[in-house]
């Protein structure tokens, strides 16, 4: 149970501060609008989505390494943590941007966090499979 905890909390910490960090350089090269501005750019949110998307998949696939045997509950966890804080962050920043950018978030939490999950399974696979035989 330890395991699974630390792998939850590990996974949701790497998440956050890629994005926050990302974010940060984004808003300091003003390639995002300064602190405080709402930003309504489609091309811009679609950019933080991506990366998002991404770093939802790093972070799962860590969780799911370092949960090792729990690789499903952990990245299924963060899949639903991460819908309710998507859902959460639409209610505090309402108005701050288009009600579409939390909901897609939202959306694509779970298959995300999935994803991380396959990767993970896919490599353990190999790597306890010499001969590559699948």
């Amino acid at each position: 149970m330890k395991r699974l905890i630390l792998a939850i909390i590990t996974g949701m910490v790497v998440i956050t501060l890629l994005s926050v960090g990302t974010d940060h350089i984004f808003h300091v090269t003003h390639v995002y609008p300064p602190y405080g501005v709402p930003m309504f750019d489609a091309g811009l949110l679609l950019l933080a989505t991506a990366y998002r998307f991404i770093f939802q998949v790093l972070g799962s696939w860590l969780a799911a390494a370092i949960a090792r045997s729990k690789a499903s509950a952990a990245t299924w966890t963060m899949g639903i943590i991460g819908v309710v804080m998507w859902l959460a962050g639409m209610i505090a920043m309402k108005g701050y941007g288009p009600a579409w950018y939390p909901l897609l978030g939202a959306a694509l939490s779970i298959p995300s966090s999935l994803l991380g999950r396959q990767i993970y399974y896919a490599r353990h696979r190999r790597q306890n499979n010499p001969l590559n035989v699948v």
